[in-house]
């Protein structure tokens, strides 16, 4: 509230100004039944509203109301689709206003958000213990007359409950809880003291450019998880295969087709920098037992399939010992990078398609290998067609059955599949809390849908009465 004194130089008379929070500005003047049904008339569509009174003639202590100005604060052009799409890529949003609690609900709903919005005292009730106030910023979709402190609160309640949490703003007051929070976003024309505090700065107008931001995040994501997966796996199968063929068998390659094997095995993993990565619909997370786990399986049965070649070649075929290196030397080249194309993603390798750089980049360093051993360049004697198609075409289907593999074991890998699989008390205890946690929600969401129910039976009755 803010308070000013007139004075009229030529009568001498004064009288006081305050202006502020309407429900501030009724407290003032003892109170007004029409004046509170003004605020929330004007709150349910969205208005915000402005408090002025002066004080009596007379006196510089009694005031009475002048009125209530209306004012219009509308979202970003952009929030509403920003919002939706935030939703659609597992982002939770939250709305953190300093309006009243009628008005924020009003918002929520212009901009698709849910309606249970609390107001900021529940974050400091004292009869409530931490857990419960934290169980209600969860399932909150927003809250209203907040102050900085109690963004701070929001922000730390959330983050003991292991939640990443990305936070907006543009002020003074906001400066706090950029900082507390995971990712403090300031957006485009915000305070230096919001832009010292944020993590990352919006150039551009609108919250647009943070659904950007995510895509962009999720993309680099995947493709650091694809060169992780590919190369442990091609990693895992040169070191067994060629340990065990060395020591069983005392066969060893030429030096400058490992060398070649090394230089294409790079032109290769080099370009899944501009690869076409498939946008995850949920928040990506590192799961280093399952990446692991899944490129010991891939680079065994790549392992298994490189013993079949030799064994085959050597004992059915009774190939010479330079067409048994050329035809080891194709099958290394072309099996790993078959793969490739499998472990871009978590689904069948088929859902996206590659971008045609990186598509051409792997699939010229198979046409250059295949005719390097085909003609008998460098490989000393070639190996013909029949040979160089066969080892390719039987590549290519043991790549379909490891992507069969590697869907399989994304798709059984859970928290629960690894706490049984390799038991321990913290991973009981974390899967019992789970549990609870996963009943606990699906009661408050079944609560909260008749509560929205009932919300929009009330909204068409009034609209009917209307």
């Amino acid at each position: 509230m803010t308070q000013a004194t007139v004075m009229n130089l030529t009568t001498q008379d004064s009288f006081k100004v305050a202006k502020g929070a309407p429900q501030v500005i009724i407290r003032l003047v003892g109170g007004d039944d029409d004046a509170v049904r003004a605020v929330n008339s004007l709150a349910k569509r969205g208005l915000r509203a402005l408090g002025v009174a002066r004080t009596k003639a007379g006196t510089l202590e009694e005031y009475e109301l002048v009125g209530m100005i209306s004012l219009i604060d509308p979202p970003r052009p952009d929030s509403a689709e920003t919002i939706r799409r935030c939703n659609t890529m597992g982002v939770d949003v939250k709305m953190i206003t300093g309006d009243q609690q009628i008005i924020a609900k009003e918002v929520a709903h212009r901009l698709g958000m849910g309606r249970v919005i609390l107001d900021a005292n529940h974050l400091v009730d004292e009869d409530k213990s931490e857990e419960e106030i934290t169980d209600h910023c969860i399932r909150a979709d927003g809250f209203a007359q907040v102050i900085p402190e109690h963004k701070h609160k929001v922000v730390e309640l959330l983050q003991k409950r292991g939640i990443l949490v990305g936070m907006t703003g543009d002020g003074v007051n906001d400066a706090p809880a950029l900082k507390k929070a995971n990712v403090g976003i300031a957006v485009h024309g915000c305070t230096d003291a919001a832009r010292s505090a944020a993590d990352i700065v919006l150039l551009a107008p609108g919250l647009s450019t943070i659904v950007d931001g995510l895509m962009t995040s999720r993309a680099i994501f995947q493709r650091m998880r694809s060169y992780a997966l590919y190369r442990i796996t091609s990693t895992v199968h040169f070191l067994m295969f060629f340990f065990c063929i060395t020591i069983a068998e005392k066969w060893t390659m030429k030096p400058i087709l490992l060398i070649l094997i090394c230089i294409l095995n790079d032109a290769a993993t080099l370009v899944i920098s501009v690869d076409n990565a498939k946008i995850s619909a949920h928040p990506d997370k590192w799961r280093i037992g399952q990446l692991i786990f899944l490129s010991v399986v891939l680079g065994a049965l790549l392992t298994g399939l490189s013993f079949g070649h030799y064994f085959v070649a050597k004992n059915v075929f009774n190939v010479t010992k330079d067409q048994l290196e050329a035809i080891m030397y194709l099958h290394i080249s072309s099996a790993p990078h078959f793969v490739i194309f499998s472990t871009r993603l978590s689904g069948y390798f088929w859902e996206n398609m590659p971008s045609p750089i990186f598509f051409i980049a792997v699939m010229g360093t198979q046409v250059f290998a295949m005719l390097i051993c085909v003609y008998g360049v460098i490989v000393g004697e070639p190996i013909g067609w029949i040979w160089g198609i066969a080892v390719i075409g039987i590549s290519l289907v043991y790549f379909i059955f490891l992507d069969f593999v590697k869907v399989y074991i994304f798709k059984n890998w859970t928290f629960e599949f690894t706490a049984r699989a390799w038991p321990s008390k913290t991973r009981k205890e974390k899967l019992i809390a789970r549990r609870a946690r996963e009943i606990q929600q699906k009661r408050v969401w079944i609560s909260i849908d008749k509560v929205r129910q009932v919300g929009l039976q009330i909204k068409a009755l009034e609209a009917l009465k209307a």
